[in-house]
């Protein structure tokens, strides 16, 4: 049975949760609310359309997601050095999240970069419609493929889970999950995005599942 000590020792893990409803916001809200700005047939056409707050919601929730993502890598490296020393994939999970966390850096800047140029920002006026267009389109993948690394650490983890049996094995099957549909559209048609559309929702359940468990400490 889990002691009381245990159970604090588990709560590191809900930062990687704060990181996947942060991310997940950052990610898909921008992309929800101006979704049907796709129909318009030019780049000024679809610049003129664009609501800007969207996208500053997307980056001040974006780096409160990369904040959260360092500090449960910070967790997990901790515990692979206490209960997996000698695990080259425990060592990859820190690591991996870190990865994340500086794609996401910059993918979530862009979109403070559209919130400051659209109509309405700080700066707005400042580039033509084909230069904000060049913003839009970086940000039609660019936060979804800042999420690679951490399908790499959901990769990690189904080794861990069936391999090791470091973390429980509904954490592997879950993460073996979301790998697949990340890597298979890649492989099958080069579509990079999906570890953006999942990644938030595997990261929040994994991380509260983990913080809960009596046998991951």
């Amino acid at each position: 049975m889990t002691t009381p000590a245990t159970g604090r020792r588990n709560r590191w893990a809900l930062w990687g949760a704060a990181a996947g409803v942060f991310g997940g916001v950052a990610t898909l809200l921008p992309t929800k609310v101006n979704a049907q700005k796709a129909n318009a047939h030019t780049s000024a056409a679809i610049i003129s359309t664009l609501h800007r707050w969207p996208y500053q919601v997307s980056v001040v929730a974006g780096f409160a997601a990369v904040a959260c993502l360092l500090v449960a890598a910070a967790g997990w490296r901790r515990w692979a050095q206490e209960r997996a020393p000698e695990s080259l994939a425990a060592s990859v999970i820190s690591k991996a999240f870190a990865a994340s966390a500086g794609a996401m850096m910059i993918a979530y800047g862009f979109a403070g970069a559209l919130s400051v140029y659209l109509h309405g920002g700080i700066n707005a006026k400042m580039f033509s419609a084909q230069g904000l267009f060049s913003l839009y389109m970086i940000l039609d993948f660019g936060p979804f493929i800042a999420w690679w690394g951490v399908a790499v650490a959901a990769a990690a983890l189904v080794y861990a889970a069936f391999r090791e049996g470091r973390v429980p094995r509904w954490v592997g099957v879950v993460s073996a999950i979301f790998v697949l549909i990340a890597v298979l559209p890649l492989i099958a048609t080069g579509l990079p995005g999906m570890p953006g559309v999942l990644g938030p929702f595997w990261l929040a359940l994994v991380s509260v599942g983990l913080a809960r468990s009596r046998r991951f400490a």
